[in-house]
């Protein structure tokens, strides 16, 4: 029987395949010759060496890839990834952040039509491995041009290296500038969980300002003890555990 997340990802799944591969420009089209694939997949692993390295399922719907180091990026063995579909992988999202990454991806379609060799896309949210624990994952799309009109959809994973900074699901914009590519750009799906009252907007917009609970207590009129509780309550809704935390948080989802 299929879990609920299992069910989720399988609908993921076709709403992913169905929205990106939805007008596809003739001039970016994906390669689908193996031995070209081949030789720029083995090209692609010497470039990025630390990464687990895929091809993006829907655009290379003919051949199924994932490089021999997704095993310690994943934490499943090699060859049972291998044998997974695109909806099993999915499903290994962590429950909470699969419909923010479905957003994420939504969005990417939006800026559509674009360049697809000067525009790369990151995505981080929560994985679990096979041991069943969830980690933070970093999954940059991006393409490498092959012939004049054909490319290679690549996924990139990497572990994050700062777990305790991740607050949700996030996509950052990247965009090349000379040999390099940087950020341009942020976007953070809504999560409806995690939408502030009033009351908190206003505690949360001092709070960066790093003003105490006192002097938040005497510029609102209200207890400092009542602010503490609307604290905790963000603290929760953010999972933070500080006001130094909410602090960064706060000013991260409003750069």
């Amino acid at each position: 029987m299929k879990t609920t997340n299992q069910t989720a990802a399988t609908e993921f799944t076709r709403i992913f395949e169905r929205e990106h591969s939805a007008e596809i420009n003739p001039e970016y089209a994906a390669e689908q010759d193996e031995k070209i694939l081949l030789k720029n997949l083995e090209f692609a692993e010497k470039l990025f060496p630390e990464s687990g390295l895929g091809l993006c399922p829907v655009s290379h719907t003919r051949m199924h890839y994932l490089s021999k180091n997704c095993e310690q990026i994943f934490g499943h063995a090699h060859n049972e990834l291998m044998k997974m579909s695109p909806a099993d992988i999915f499903a290994l999202v962590h429950p909470d952040d699969l419909a923010l990454v479905q957003q994420c991806y939504t969005h990417i379609k939006g800026l559509k039509p674009f360049d697809p060799a000067i525009y790369r896309f990151v995505i981080q949210f929560r994985m679990r491995n096979q041991a069943n624990e969830y980690f933070v994952i970093r999954n940059e799309n991006l393409a490498i041009k092959v012939t004049e009109k054909s490319f290679i959809y690549l996924m990139l994973y990497n572990r994050e290296t700062e777990p305790e900074k991740y607050h949700r699901v996030k996509l950052d914009i990247l965009k090349k500038n000379g040999s390099s590519f940087l950020k341009i750009g942020a976007y953070y799906p809504k999560q409806d969980d995690k939408e502030m009252t009033p009351r908190q907007t206003d505690i949360a917009r001092l709070v960066t300002k790093g003003y105490t609970n006192q002097e938040i207590a005497d510029q609102l009129g209200i207890s400092p003890f009542t602010i503490k509780n609307h604290k905790k309550m963000l603290f929760k809704k953010v999972k933070v555990r500080n006001s130094v935390q909410l602090a960064n948080y706060l000013k991260e989802v409003r750069h």
